[in-house]
C-alpha cells in the first residue's frame, strides 16, 4: 500500500487514521523513514517504521458505501450466539477478530457482545466491563472510519451510526 501525508488509513487494535507526518528518526544509530498517525478516535500519535506498514494489517479506509453496507447488517441481525461458552476462549476470539482489522468482524463482535449482554441481563447476571469494552472499541471503530471515510465529525458519524443500525451511540474522541 503506497501511503502519503494525508492517506486515511485503517490502524487495528487502534481504528481509522489519517497520516499526519513522514519523518526520519535515527534509533540505535540507524536512520529509517516513518509515518506518523493521528487517530480520529483518540489522542494518541503513533509512529510507525515504513518498513512496517504491510506487516501491521493497516489497510485504506472503506468507502462510505462499503461501511453503511456493513452497518445494515447491525440493524438486520444485532445479536449473534457465539456459540462459545467459555468466556476466556470467547475474549481470545475477539482478538483473533480484532486483529483482522475487516469491518465485519467489528460487526460481528458488536453482535457477539450483544448477546453476552442480552443474556447476562435475561439471567439477572453482571454483564463483564471486558464485554462492555469490547463493543465500545468495535463501535468506536465504525464510528471512527465513517468519519475519516465521509469527513464527518465524531458526533455526526455516531448519529450516523445509530440511524443505520438502531444501537444509541455518542462517540467522542478520548
Amino acid at each position: 500500500m503506497e501511503l502519503k501525508v494525508g492517506s486515511k488509513v485503517f490502524y487495528p487494535s487502534h481504528g481509522a487514521a489519517k497520516v499526519k507526518a513522514e519523518k526520519e528518526i535515527e534509533f540505535n544509530g540507524e536512520k529509517k523513514k516513518y509515518f506518523e498517525f493521528e487517530f480520529v478516535t483518540s489522542p494518541l500519535s503513533i509512529s510507525t517504521p515504513v518498513d512496517n506498514i504491510d506487516s501491521l494489517g493497516i489497510r485504506e479506509i472503506l468507502t462510505i458505501t462499503k461501511i453503511k453496507d456493513a452497518m445494515k447488517e447491525l440493524k438486520k441481525t444485532p445479536v449473534k450466539n457465539p456459540k462459545v461458552k467459555d468466556f476466556n476462549i470467547m475474549l481470545n476470539l475477539f482478538k483473533s477478530l480484532e486483529a483482522s482489522s475487516d469491518i465485519k468482524a467489528s460487526i460481528e463482535i458488536i453482535q457477539y457482545c450483544n448477546y453476552v449482554k442480552k443474556s447476562r441481563e435475561k439471567e439477572g447476571r453482571l454483564i463483564p466491563i471486558s464485554i462492555e469494552k469490547q463493543l465500545e472499541e468495535a463501535i468506536k471503530n465504525i464510528v471512527g472510519e465513517l468519519a475519516i471515510s465521509a469527513d464527518l465529525s465524531l458526533e455526526k458519524a455516531s448519529k450516523s451510526f445509530s440511524r443505520s443500525t438502531g444501537i444509541e451511540v455518542d462517540i467522542k474522541k478520548d
